[in-house]
C-alpha cells in the first residue's frame, strides 16, 4: 500500500500534494476508492481512501488513526565515520530500512574523505532525503535523522552519557552478542573508514566506557559492518523476526 509521511495529524478530507502528491497522481496513478497510509513521523498511521485527483496532489479522506508498526524498541545511533564516494548514501538507506534510529556522519584520524563545511551541510541534506524516502518505503513509523556530522571523540562522549557504545574495531575481541546482554535499548554503532579506527581511537573509547567488539573473523567494508551489525542488533533484541 503506498505510504506518505505527512507534517501535523491528517483529519477528515486531506489533500495530499507537494511532490508526494504529484508522485502518487502521476506516477502510482492512484484512482478514487484505492487505500492510501499517511504517517505523521510521530509513530502513528492514519489508513485513508483516495477520494479524487486533482492538479498536483490527491484528495484523500482519513479514515482513522492506528500505531505504525515499524519502529523497533532498540534506539539505534549509526554512527558512521566518513567513507569514501557514494558509500555514506548506501549506508543512510540501509541502516534506516533495517531500522536505524539516527545515523551520525564522524570524522576520524584515517577518513579520506573530509568534506568543508558547506559541502557536508549539502551532503547531509541529500542523506536525510534519502533517509525519508527509506522510511517511506520500509513502513516505518518515524524519519530517522541525519546528523551534523561531528568528531569521533565528540560521539563516543555523548554515547557514553546517553547509552552504550559498540566499537567494532578490527582487532576487537568482544563480543557483540554478550554485549547486548548487558546493554539496554539505547546504543550507539560506531564504525570505522575504509582505513579502520586507529590504535589510540580503539583506546580512547576503551576509556569512555565504550564496548570495542569484532564482527567476526572477515574483515567487512565500511558499508557492510554497520548493516551486519544492525541486522544482529535487531535480531538479538526480537525486532527481526526469522
Amino acid at each position: 500500500m503506498p505510504r506518505f509521511f505527512v507534517e501535523g495529524e491528517p483529519q477528515g478530507e486531506y489533500f495530499l500534494g507537494g511532490e508526494d502528491g504529484r508522485h502518487a497522481a502521476r506516477a502510482l496513478r492512484l484512482r478514487a476508492g484505492e487505500p492510501v497510509t499517511l504517517c505523521d513521523g510521530q509513530g502513528w498511521d492514519y489508513p485513508c481512501t483516495v477520494l479524487r485527483g486533482e492538479d498536483g496532489g490527491l484528495w484523500l479522506r482519513v479514515e482513522g488513526k492506528t500505531p505504525s508498526l515499524g519502529e523497533p524498541g532498540a534506539k539505534v545511533t549509526v554512527c558512521q565515520c566518513l567513507p569514501k564516494g557514494d558509500k555514506l548514501e548506501t549506508v543512510v538507506q540501509k541502516a534506516v530500512e533495517l531500522g536505524a534510529y539516527e545515523i551520525w556522519p564522524l570524522y576520524s584520524s584515517r577518513c579520506v574523505s573530509r568534506p568543508d563545511p558547506k559541502s557536508m551541510e549539502k551532503k547531509t541534506a541529500r542523506l536525510q532525503k534519502i533517509a525519508r524516502e527509506a522510511a517511506q518505503q520500509s513502513g516505518r513509523g518515524a524519519v530517522p535523522r541525519v546528523l551534523p556530522a561531528a568528531k569521533l571523540q565528540e560521539a563516543l562522549e555523548a554515547a557514553a552519557g546517553q547509552g552504550t557504545a559498540l566499537f567494532f574495531y578490527e582487532a576487537g575481541q568482544g563480543s557483540l552478542k554478550q554485549a547486548l546482554q548487558a546493554a539496554g535499548d539505547r546504543l550507539f554503532l560506531f564504525v570505522g573508514p575504509e582505513g579502520g579506527f586507529a590504535p589510540e581511537e580503539a583506546e580512547l573509547a576503551r576509556s569512555l566506557g565504550a564496548e570495542v567488539l569484532t564482527l567476526g573473523r572477515r574483515i567487512l567494508r565500511t558499508e557492510t559492518a554497520p548493516l551486519a551489525a544492525l541486522s544482529a542488533i535487531f535480531y538479538e533484541k526480537g525486532d527481526m523476526e526469522l
